[in-house]
């Protein structure tokens, strides 16, 4: 596993962390690094920060971010992401 991020999106792909744009806010940013345990300044945190990604996340779809055996999912709402601590059940 190792510490390549991931982003698996809907159907089990896997994508590298920065083809979906996350439209992450700077709080959530930094709650899904805390949640991951990024190391600050590393080339993961950075590419985070970006925000930039081809592909815009479908509404209701829901991401999952894996890092080192970490994991948190996000899930878009109207072009909003709500991120979702490890534990937490997606539905409602």
């Amino acid at each position: 596993m190792g510490g390549r991020p991931r982003i698996h999106g809907s159907g089990g792909d896997q994508q590298q962390l920065g083809h979906f744009k996350l439209n992450l806010s700077e709080a959530q940013l930094n709650q899904v690094a805390d949640i991951l345990n990024i190391e600050r300044g590393s080339e993961f945190e950075q590419t985070l920060l970006s925000g930039q990604g081809a592909e815009e996340p479908a509404d209701g779809q829901v991401l999952l971010l894996t890092y080192k055996g970490r994991y948190v999912r996000i899930r878009y709402q109207d072009g909003d992401p709500e991120v979702i601590p490890p534990g937490t059940p997606t539905e409602g």
